[in-house]
């Protein structure tokens, strides 16, 4: 919710419009004024700001959208003034802690000295008064009218009642008290009418010995400019929205400055208010301004361009605009035109416009100030269908092969808890930071998942408390991991599977790979962690690139998640499946060469696992050998306690010639040495 007067406005545009017809320009370009109320001689618009238009929580902004829908442009206050010769940093400082720079990344400040406080003038007294403010004094006067002139929130501190004179930004020490200016419980006895209790997540904003504000919220009731002040530090920083928010919900504080960080303001915004401010405390309070403005941190926004083109326009809303026009209609809401052609126009996206980030976001200001009412509403509309993406297709083809497996897909939450070498566990990344949220919307689920193993888990959990034994699931979805230096976060799409055992699931992914025609080998090597039972996971290959892992989750993983089993997982990176998929069958020539098959029968140790057998046959063979299929499994006293027998069949051929007895003979010895000296197994007679 917004409020502006009439006058107000117009002194930034003088459109010669009245205050209904504004009223009305303002509602067809999107921004609806709700409420339209006679102050005086004036009139008061109470306006509704959707929540991506934060630029217009303030009159310029405001400005900007009558300006641009008129033709005009806007008439920014000039800005000018002279300094002492004093520099600000030989009487204050301020400084940020590092814990407390997430929170506000800048802070400045200016000193002004030498003001007289006192009633500010009709004029100002009349803008608060048009928008139901109650004036103060000419000094809060001037910032809560800079607050709604540009959106940006300043807050004026009483210099000579800040211990040190100086500012630190801090987070506040658990139960530190704060003493705010707004009694926020009145019914309650003296001692405890108004003071709030910080914890550890609260930002502050001390002098040299305590908090005398709570950042971005509220100014503290002992350090606030009264008549007996004459030298003032006026603050303007630029706080994080996720951390006001919290904030003032914790702690029950809520103000129009909260309002617009919580929402986010005009990072290059912070020294610009400032200034202004500081121009007109000096001409309704006079004073000196010290040289220098006092700064701490930076909050850059990162320029970016955006191109609209023609064919954008006609393509969404039907009608054909010219670049010109486009061009006119950027400049009037003073987003600059970087570069133009005969039909297109690329903008330079101002900071305060955070809301245009696709070609779709300036179409939409196209249609809003070109008007609306003017797009025709055709009895007929076009209706075109996108294609699906590569990746959405191999998605499609992935859920209906697993479902026709008996697979049902599952969607679990993206946040889970921290701990636990499940939470910790991540195939793809070797970077163990944690990236746990700010402000989780559950507390015992901070984290963003590493990994789809866990979610899996704790379905299966699920169903076996509703009797559901045996589940087979399925989910596609992304994980994520820190970069390497920790400030960015990075994203892949998993496929996660759920099966009964190892060998369930094995089978299940060689047929996926079958359903999507993948013709790259499928590699897999045995595979320790303690995520998995011992001797019951491997690592997949795809064409010798890490396709993901499967196995059987240890009993210190099922139980974890309170899951019982028996159950195998396993994750696929889904980019490998997307560029391995062979979207059209291929039809190969048949074999024009026979296929030779020789049967091998070894006696090993009951913990080698049939995957280590093909791994090992695998590499001691070449590629002649198609391949390695295990038809007997057995145990018994005939072979003895701690042991198995495992018979398997190896299919040889050669794709331009008969291959002799000589060559089988050769590639079966290899394969049975590899497996007598690396699996320590017992070839049977």
């Amino acid at each position: 919710m917004m409020k502006t007067t009439y006058k107000w406005l117009e002194s930034y545009v003088g459109s010669g419009l009245s205050a209904r017809e504004v009223a009305d320009k303002l509602t067809m370009a999107g921004t609806e004024v709700e409420g339209f109320d006679e102050v005086g001689d004036d009139v008061c618009f109470t306006l509704e700001v959707t929540s991506n238009r934060t630029d217009c929580l303030s009159v310029i902004g405001l400005a900007r959208e009558l300006a641009a829908t008129t033709g005009k442009r806007v008439q920014h206050p000039k800005v000018e003034y002279q300094p002492a010769k004093t520099k600000a940093d030989q009487v204050s400082s301020v400084v940020i802690e590092p814990d407390a720079l997430r929170v506000c990344p800048h802070y400045t400040a200016q000193v002004i000295r030498g003001v007289k406080v006192g009633p500010s003038p009709e004029w100002l007294r009349k803008r608060l008064e048009g928008i139901g403010l109650k004036p103060i004094n000419n000094v809060v006067d001037v910032t809560n009218f800079v607050l709604f002139e540009t959106g940006q929130p300043l807050h004026a501190f009483d210099l000579n009642q800040l211990a040190g004179k100086r500012i630190v930004v801090r987070m506040a020490k658990a139960g530190e008290r704060f003493d705010p200016l707004v009694d926020r419980k009145r019914d309650k006895p003296e001692p405890e009418r108004a003071f709030v209790k910080c914890d550890a997540d609260t930002l502050v904003i001390c002098d040299a010995e305590k908090p005398q504000a709570i950042g971005g919220i509220m100014g503290g009731l002992t350090s606030g400019v009264t008549t007996k002040t004459t030298d003032v530090l006026l603050e303007s920083a630029y706080f994080e929205p996720a951390g006001i928010r919290a904030t003032s919900r914790r702690h029950e504080l809520e103000s129009d400055s909260s309002y617009r960080f919580e929402r986010g303001v005009d990072p290059a915004g912070v020294i610009a208010a400032s200034r202004r401010a500081v121009q007109l405390i000096l001409e309704v309070a006079g004073g000196e301004v010290l040289d220098g403005v006092l700064e701490a941190g930076t909050a850059k926004s990162e320029p970016r361009s955006v191109t609209v083109t023609a064919r954008d326009i006609s393509r969404s809303l039907g009608i054909e605009v010219t670049a010109p026009a486009v061009a006119a209609i950027f400049t009037g809401l003073d987003v600059p035109v970087s570069a133009q052609a005969a039909d297109s126009v690329t903008v330079a996206v101002p900071s305060f416009r955070r809301d245009l980030q696709k070609p779709i976001d300036l179409v939409e200001e196209v249609g809003r100030i070109h008007g609306l009412e003017r797009i025709p509403a055709p009895l007929r509309m076009p209706v075109a269908t996108n294609k699906l993406t590569r990746r959405q297709r191999v998605r499609r083809a992935i859920g209906e092969a697993l479902r026709g497996m008996g697979f049902s897909e599952a969607l679990t939450d993206t946040f889970v808890k921290a701990q636990g070498d499940v939470a910790q566990f991540s195939q793809f990344s070797k970077h163990a930071a944690r990236l746990e949220a700010r402000n989780p919307v559950n507390a015992g689920l901070p984290s963003l998942r590493r990994n789809l193993l866990g979610s899996l888990l704790l379905a299966l959990a699920t169903n076996e408390r509703q009797n559901a034994k045996g589940v087979r699931l399925y989910e596609c979805a992304n994980v994520f991991h820190p970069s390497s230096d920790g400030t960015k976060t990075g994203e892949r799409e998993l496929l996660g599977l759920l099966g009964r055992d190892y060998f369930d699931l094995k089978g299940a992914i060689e047929a996926l790979l079958e359903a999507l025609r993948v013709r790259a080998a499928l590699t897999i090597e045995p595979f320790d962690d303690s995520v998995f039972a011992q001797g019951r996971a491997a690592r997949l290959l795809l064409g010798g690139k890490l396709l993901g892992v499967i196995g059987e989750p240890s009993a210190a993983a099922l139980k974890e998640y309170d899951a019982e089993g028996p159950a195998a997982v396993g994750e696929l990176d889904m980019t490998s499946l997307v560029e391995a998929w062979l979207e059209v069958p291929k039809l190969a020539e048949l074999p024009r060469f026979p296929t030779a098959e020789r049967d091998l029968a070894f006696v090993l140790d009951a913990a080698v696992t049939w995957a280590e057998v093909q791994f090992v046959v695998g590499k001691a063979c070449d590629t002649t050998l198609r391949t390695v299929e295990l038809f007997d499994e057995f145990t018994g006293k005939q072979i003895g306690a701690g042991k198995k027998s495992l018979a398997f069949r190896l299919s040889f051929r050669h794709d331009e010639r008969t291959l002799t007895t000589e060559e089988i003979t050769a590639q079966m010895d290899a394969a049975i040495a590899a497996i007598t000296a690396q699996l320590r197994g017992t070839l049977r007679g």
